[in-house]
Formats: structure tokens, C-alpha cells, sequence
């Protein structure tokens, strides 16, 4: 293979969605950033571990109060020496990673120096697989080859034994790896190249299914982020600041707009209707609206925000849980393309017709506690945080449909510390901004309260439905004051207990196998 060079590396490699690799492609430059991976842990200082923090603390109190000749002399050496280890290990780390049809190998190409390892041969490498260690408890997911390295020479092995433990392991013995941290990579394009080159030059069986989603999943989540940016920051043909009128055609006459029929916080809601489909089936259009000169953290912040809602929804699949279709951006506005629910939500159910009758009130929520027990063995397991009549909708049939996710987030090991829902529908705790999976059992205690008694129930308070409808049965009042209990320590700890309970009463009271 010819040596790289700085006029070789300038062309980049772009491939349209949908593209795949192609013979005439013999070798693929991946560019690595380890800044990037280091920039990833710190941007969260929450996440640093404590006794790191408590550690320079004390270092620096410590050089306050015994600021002499030694402290002064010890703290500047430690730092020197802190500065040089870090700036070593970036510096033995490579700028580019080449695959070709001969095998992998690294590149160290800087303005002093150009220099590369041995090339490890596709045929050495025994499988590929896909790693998620947590650093500071940050997900780092990261590809591991796997490389069998009997019979290779100590010159070969040796970058790689500088390489360890951040980008390699094993290099002493005859099973080693490489491993390649994806946060590292530079970019959408780099994840692309590394993708079609395991297409060009490696059979499947080598390769582990979780690779491919990993990096499916990268690729989409980044381009998503940069299609809204750039769209976002550049379309200025058509600013609206209205409601769309009825007929109004979007993403290239796809879709057209029927009305309006629902709006909150930065979106609108309308019910439209797929003209690419032969039969025209009805879809439900979520316009996120961000004002036309607002900042680039603003737009990054809001742009941010769908993209967590279209990831979440686009890995659900449920019955009771709405169907993500598409997404597209158009005039200053992100669209989530979304199943059309024919029917009403809970709230305007009961505010048209009053309470329900208590053996209608446990069968729908039979049906909300398989939603959440559904939402919390995803992992990592997704709160829902805004579980209420108005995020609810019957479906025909009488089917339940949980309808939005605006405010949904993935249950991390640190809180988001962030408020949002509906206050008589959150426990305390969600006020201190801490979820967890109990939080939506609240919720949902709070909506058979709603649906019981016609009502919201009272703010942080145990709910107790009995004391407002007599016809409510004492074991109904005694399940619903569970999982609206202000101390979760009281609180059903899953769903499937709660359900439990409800198929019970159900069973013994209304005579339900």
C-alpha cells in the first residue's frame, strides 16, 4: 500500500444515504480524535467520581496552608508531570486508521513526524465485536478486534503495547485486541467508512450484529443533528409564525396538513394525511417551532431535545404505545411524523362524560401498567415523567395509546435534576428533579384517581379516590393511595406488582379469569 499522504488524506470520502460500499474503494482513513473521547467524559462535571474532586480540593487547600519552598516546588512538579503523561498518551495516540484489503493499521501523521505500524491482516482477526465499559459513568461504546497474534514479531506488537490499555490489550500473549473508541472518531463520515469497510472486506460471520446497530445508530443520530442544524440555519424561503393552514403540503408534497389539533410547550400537533400511500393514511405531524435568530445553543439545545424523543420512539414497539414513521425538517421547523390515533385522550373522555365506572377503570389501567412495565425493562429503562390523561388516547376498540414522549428520558445513573410534567401528576421526588421507574407508577395512580373520581388529584398528596366517590370500592382506594404513596418507600417498586393487585380485584369483585 502507497505511504499516505497530506495531499491523500484531504479527499474525504462521502457517502449519499442508501449508498453502499463499492468495489472501486480498496482502502477506507478512518480519522481518530482522542480529544474528542476526553472532551466527551468532562462535559458532564457531575460525572467525575467524587473522590477525584475531593482530591484536587484537598491538593489545593493543602498548598494554601503550606505554601513553602517544598509544597510550591512538589505541586508544580505534580503538575508537570500530570501534563506531560496526558499530553504523551494523545500523542501516542494515532491521527488516522487505515483499512484496506490487505488489513487494519495505524497512521501517526503530524507535521514533525509521519509514521505507521505493521499491518494486521484481516486474515489474523478472528471477530469484531462491540464493548460499552463506563467511564465516569459515561457509556463508552468502543469496537474490539480480535486479533490472534501467535507467531508475531516484537516489532509488530510494540505500537500496540504503547497503545495499551486506551486503544489496545493483550499484546504480550497470542490473543490481543484493538480496541477503537467510536466517541473518538471524527465524525457521521468516519463511522460510514468504518462501516462499508467491514462490508468490503470481512464476511458477516465475523462480525458481531451489535457492531452494525452501533454504528447505524451513530451515523443516524449525528447526520439527524447535523440535517437540523444546517436546515435549520439555512432555509429562510418560507419563515411562518402561524398555524399551517389547512392544505398546506410539506416535505415535498408528502404530506398535507388537515388542521391543527393540539399544541404545547415549543410544538403543535397536526393531523395530516401521507399522500405517497395509495390509501392516503391519516398521520399526525409534530411541528417543533424554534424562533428564526435564535442563538446556536438554542437551536442545539431544542434540536437536541427531538432528537432524544425520535430516538426513543424509533426503538418502542408496543401496541399501546404510538408508531414513529418519520422525520424531516422544513422552514425553520423539525417535523416528527407520527400514527394517527382516531379518538379522544382520557382527559377530554372524562370531560365529556364524567368518571368512569370502577371495572372500566381497571381495565384501562391494566393496559397503562403493560405500557410502563414495557417502557421500564427497556435498557437503559425509559421514565416517562409526564404519564397523564393528556398523554393518553382510546384508540378503537377501546385500546389505549400512550401518544407523546416530549418530556420521556433514559434513566441514567445520575439524575438529570431537570422538572417536567404535570404537578398533580408528580411525586415529590420529581420535583427535586429525581425520576425513577416509580415516579410513573405515581402517575399512573394519579390518573385512576382522574378517572375514578372526574378530577386531578390534589399535589403531592396520597391519593385516596374513595373520599370523593363512595362508589369506589375500599381495595380499589387502598391500591391507588399505594402507588400515589408521597414516600416511595411505600410506593409499589414495579408495575407488575401494581398489576398484580388490579387483576386481582378484578378477578374477585367483577368475576374476570
Amino acid at each position: 500500500m502507497e505511504d499516505a499522504s497530506k495531499s491523500r488524506l484531504a479527499k474525504r470520502f462521502f457517502f449519499a444515504k442508501g449508498d453502499r460500499a463499492s468495489d472501486e474503494y480498496d482502502q477506507y482513513w478512518i480519522r481518530y480524535k482522542p480529544m474528542r473521547v476526553l472532551k466527551k467524559r468532562f462535559q458532564d462535571f457531575s460525572k467525575i467520581p467524587l473522590w477525584l474532586k475531593v482530591a484536587a480540593v484537598a491538593t489545593l487547600v493543602c498548598a494554601v496552608l503550606f505554601n513553602g519552598p517544598v509544597a510550591t516546588t512538589t505541586m508544580i512538579t505534580l503538575t508537570f508531570a500530570l501534563f506531560f503523561i496526558l499530553r504523551a498518551r494523545l500523542l501516542l495516540s494515532p491521527t488516522h486508521i487505515a483499512l484496506t484489503e490487505e488489513g487494519l493499521q495505524f497512521h501517526w501523521l503530524h507535521s514533525w513526524i509521519s509514521a505507521k505500524s505493521f499491518v494486521l491482516p484481516w486474515s489474523s482477526l478472528s471477530h469484531i465485536g462491540l464493548a460499552n465499559p463506563k467511564v465516569w459513568k459515561v457509556t463508552e461504546p468502543q469496537v474490539e478486534f480480535n486479533i490472534v497474534a501467535t507467531g508475531m514479531p516484537f516489532a509488530a506488537r510494540l505500537p500496540f503495547l504503547l497503545l495499551t490499555p486506551t486503544l489496545a490489550s493483550g499484546w504480550l500473549g497470542d490473543r490481543a485486541r484493538v480496541i477503537l473508541p467510536l466517541n473518538g472518531l471524527a465524525s457521521s463520515d468516519d463511522r460510514k467508512r468504518l462501516q462499508f469497510s467491514f462490508q468490503r472486506f470481512l464476511p458477516t460471520y465475523r462480525i458481531d450484529p451489535t457492531v452494525s446497530d452501533e454504528l447505524n445508530l451513530a451515523m443516524r443520530v449525528e447526520s439527524y443533528t447535523d440535517l437540523w442544524m444546517g436546515a435549520l440555519s439555512t432555509s429562510r424561503s418560507r419563515l411562518r409564525h402561524d398555524t399551517l393552514p389547512a392544505g398546506t403540503m410539506l416535505n415535498h408534497s408528502r404530506y398535507e396538513v388537515l388542521e391543527p389539533i393540539g399544541s404545547g410547550g415549543h410544538s403543535v400537533v397536526y393531523s395530516a394525511i401521507h399522500r405517497e400511500l395509495s390509501l392516503e393514511a391519516p398521520v399526525c405531524l409534530k411541528e417543533f417551532v424554534l424562533p428564526s435568530y435564535a442563538g446556536i445553543k438554542v437551536r442545539k439545545r431544542v434540536l437536541q431535545n427531538i432528537q432524544k424523543e425520535s430516538k426513543i420512539l424509533t426503538g418502542l414497539s408496543h401496541p399501546n404505545i404510538v408508531k414513529f414513521l418519520d422525520f424531516f425538517v422544513e422552514d425553520e421547523r423539525a417535523y416528527l411524523v407520527l400514527e394517527r390515533i382516531q379518538g379522544e385522550t382520557l382527559k377530554q373522555m372524562v370531560a365529556a362524560k364524567g368518571a368512569f365506572k370502577e371495572e372500566e377503570a381497571i381495565n384501562f389501567a391494566l393496559q397503562m401498567c403493560s405500557i410502563l412495565i414495557y417502557l421500564h425493562k427497556q435498557q437503559p429503562p425509559v421514565v416517562h415523567r409526564d404519564f397523564t390523561p393528556d398523554n393518553l388516547m382510546m384508540d378503537y376498540g377501546d385500546i389505549i395509546k400512550l401518544i407523546d414522549f416530549n418530556v420521556a428520558q433514559h434513566l441514567e445513573a445520575a439524575s438529570t435534576h431537570t422538572v417536567a410534567g404535570k404537578h398533580s401528576y408528580m411525586p415529590p421526588e420529581q420535583f427535586k428533579g429525581e425520576t425513577t421507574v416509580q415516579s410513573d407508577i405515581y402517575a399512573l395512580g394519579a390518573t385512576l384517581h382522574f378517572m375514578l373520581c372526574g378530577c386531578d388529584p390534589e399535589p403531592i398528596t396520597t391519593s385516596h379516590p374513595r373520599d370523593i366517590n363512595s362508589f369506589v370500592s375500599d381495595e380499589m382506594d387502598v391500591i391507588v393511595a399505594k402507588a400515589t404513596a408521597t414516600d416511595s418507600s411505600y410506593r409499589y417498586v414495579n408495575c407488575s406488582d401494581l398489576r398484580e393487585d388490579l387483576e386481582c380485584l378484578r378477578r374477585e369483585r367483577y368475576g374476570h379469569l
